[in-house]
């Protein structure tokens, strides 16, 4: 019997070494952080934001404008755009490029509930950039 719980504890005191990393096992890996993080001081309140749109400004914050511009910039390769919270030409082209990209969207320019919740995601998702020209 003393050495069936020799065995148990030596089994159960390498199970511990292993999850936390004392002997090469298993890391426990921090979750990076979310582009809410960076993008979430331009919006903080009911979801999805208001829809916008070429010509819509919104300079203060919270601004569904910036807001839109940032998930844009993170969701896409090669726009750069300024966060600005003027959605002019460049925001209106960003928006059709990423709903051209994204798939299943309206390409209309309108960032809408629909458009909202795929930048949400694809801003929020590393493996996912649009590189599609128009």
């Amino acid at each position: 019997m003393r050495t069936r719980r020799n065995r148990i504890a030596v089994l159960v005191t390498a199970v511990v070494m292993l999850l936390t990393g004392g002997i090469g096992g298993l890391q426990t890996a921090s979750a990076a952080p979310t582009i809410d993080g960076v993008c979430g001081s331009y919006w903080g309140t009911s979801w999805p934001p208001p829809t916008v749109s070429q010509g819509s400004v919104d300079t203060t914050n919270p601004s569904a404008v910036k807001l839109a511009q940032c998930y844009l910039n993170f969701s896409m390769s090669g726009d750069n755009l300024t966060v600005d919270g003027m959605f002019g030409p460049q925001s209106n082209t960003a928006a059709r490029r990423f709903q051209s990209c994204a798939g299943g969207l309206s390409v209309d320019g309108y960032v809408g509930p629909n458009t909202w919740n795929s930048l949400r995601y694809w801003a929020n998702s590393p493996n996912y950039a649009c590189s599609l020209n128009l």
